[in-house]
């Protein structure tokens, strides 16, 4: 648990990983006293799979803010992976999601009359576009979307205007996820775009939200308005997804070599 100053409690899952800490990071040096969780790796242990679990913790500590973070990717052929791999993505990406809001808003609602507090649930420009390679990815992340739009009408509509609902969706972003994937061919729509962002340009980009509150933000910006406009088009956006894989992959290859240069000068795990 990082310390704070400004006496507001954060909550951040999947806080082990680079995105994660990231985020533990940013929210302390905006003051705020950070709890990070994750299933391991971390002082607290949560499985936002758990339902109560995350009551429990949500009860417990009353956050200003909660980050559902935690998220696996689970790419490789839709049509054939296996059973337990599909429901571990949609439960840890979608109903953990569920639950770690569900958990959030119950205490955040009851501070003052209408209510105190933010939840950030971190998507992924997968949540507008088709992503062959990680379709059961893109379906939570989706799934994601519509869930935080529907819920803070929900709220809205109860006269809980105090607490706000966001969704961060980044674009490719070289992290403990994705690096063993680096020879994957599956991944490489995550590369499509011009350079990879870094964990810390993603969480400044949520923390930045806490202070000027929107539904959704891309990072960068720009890549929002390309994939919310090829949404709009899915049948021409299908055809071109050929195309965006072998930039994709052309991207995947280059990033690949750039880790292999650095390892070999700085030692594994070195920064890029």
């Amino acid at each position: 648990m990082s310390t704070g100053t400004n006496g507001s409690t954060a909550v951040v899952t999947g806080a082990a990983g680079g995105l994660g800490q990231a985020w533990c990071r940013a929210l302390a040096a905006k003051g705020y006293d950070v709890v990070g969780v994750d299933v391991q790796g971390t002082d607290r242990t949560l499985d936002v799979r758990d339902p109560q679990a995350c009551r429990d913790l949500a009860r417990e500590t009353r956050p200003r803010v909660w980050v559902n973070n935690a998220g696996v990717l689970g790419a490789g052929d839709a049509a054939t992976q296996p059973d337990d791999e599909v429901r571990r993505v949609v439960e840890v990406n979608l109903l953990g999601v569920i639950n770690g809001t569900r958990a959030a808003v119950e205490v955040m609602r009851t501070d003052g009359p209408t209510g105190r507090g933010h939840v950030v649930n971190v998507g992924s420009l997968a949540s507008w576009v088709p992503v062959p390679g990680e379709c059961v990815y893109a379906a939570t992340k989706a799934g994601m979307l519509a869930w935080t739009l529907g819920l803070q009408a929900e709220l809205r509509g109860h006269g809980v205007t105090g607490v706000r609902l966001s969704v961060l969706c980044p674009d490719g972003m070289l992290t403990p996820m994705i690096e063993p994937l680096l020879d994957d061919p599956a991944v490489a729509m995550t590369f499509s775009g011009l350079q990879l962002v870094t964990p810390e340009q993603v969480a400044a980009a949520g923390v930045a939200l806490l202070d000027r509150p929107q539904l959704y933000r891309a990072v960068p910006r720009w890549r929002g308005g390309q994939v919310r406009l090829i949404a709009a088009v899915p049948g021409p956006a299908l055809r071109l997804a050929g195309f965006f894989h072998r930039v994709g992959a052309r991207n995947q290859a280059r990033v690949r070599e750039a880790v292999r240069v650095s390892e070999q000068v700085h030692g594994p795990g070195s920064p890029r």
